[in-house]
């Protein structure tokens, strides 16, 4: 079967690694030239390695996202420090929870300044542009699905690079997306939405792993964008259909329904 997977070699690293990852670890090495009759040499192939520019908007977009709950809350009044938390729980705690599942310890988002960087420009452009950004509701929308989408598909990759098995793949696939809102929920003394009958954002991730998985077996390229649709276009038929979560009553728990508010 043809695929756009670079060769391997496998060796031993030295220079203190992780130690899930001291017994070997795969370091891909390309020796064949860019197929371009595939059509997705633009697209990165996370099956082995996550780009940090496509980390850093994952990053980005989460904590615009986890800024944005402290922004448009009127119930608490959350100051700066506040909206940092959130913005840092949301953009970082994904990966925080994927690392150390993986052991990829210490996590990848603190080995490098650009994180936190990141992390502080979402800040600034909620504190310039929240109030303007949180009126668009199909802007928040976008937002929230890129983010359910970009960190289902980097956890799954993460978890795949680490050998773990598809099933494994998945649910840290779904618990990098999820997390950090999860997290942020408990800061704010609720319970996270996820659990309750609602929208089905933990479903939603779970698809877009899936669809990661799926396709990395054929086209490690087209996985990654194929996740992240797979998420929005997902997330927007559920919205737009009025589609919920039900209450874990019966077999009926396993089929969404339509919610009564539309």
């Amino acid at each position: 079967m043809p695929t756009d997977r670079p060769l391997a070699k496998t060796y031993f690293i030295a220079a203190n690694p992780p130690a899930a990852f001291t017994r070997g670890v795969t370091i891909v090495e390309t020796l064949t030239p860019l197929r371009k009759s595939w059509g997705v040499d633009f697209l990165p192939d996370l099956a082995t390695k996550t780009p940090l520019w496509l980390a850093l908007v994952t990053v980005g977009v989460n904590a615009v996202v986890g800024a944005l709950r402290a922004s448009v809350d009127d119930e608490h009044h959350w100051d700066i420090v506040g909206m940092a938390t959130f913005a840092v729980l949301m953009g970082l705690g994904g990966g925080f929870i994927r690392d150390g599942l993986v052991g990829n310890l210490p996590v990848e988002s603190l080995r490098t300044p650009w994180y936190l960087v990141t992390v502080l420009g979402a800040i600034v452009v909620v504190l310039l542009f929240g109030e303007f950004v949180s009126r668009i509701s199909i802007l928040v929308s976008v937002i929230n699905a890129l983010a359910l989408g970009l960190f289902a598909v980097i956890g799954a990759a993460y978890a795949l690079r680490a050998d773990l098995p598809v099933v494994s793949a998945i649910f840290i696939g779904t618990v990098s997306a999820v997390g950090g809102g999860v997290l942020v929920s408990v800061m704010k003394d609720e319970v996270p939405q996820i659990l309750l009958a609602s929208a089905p954002n933990a479903l939603v991730a779970t698809l877009s792993a899936g669809v990661y998985v799926a396709v990395d077996v054929s086209s490690a390229r087209a996985a990654a964008v194929s996740g992240v649709v797979a998420a929005v276009v997902a997330h927007f038929a559920a919205e737009r259909l009025g589609l919920t979560s039900r209450r874990a009553v019966g077999v009926s728990a396993l089929v969404l329904t339509r919610s009564k508010k539309r």
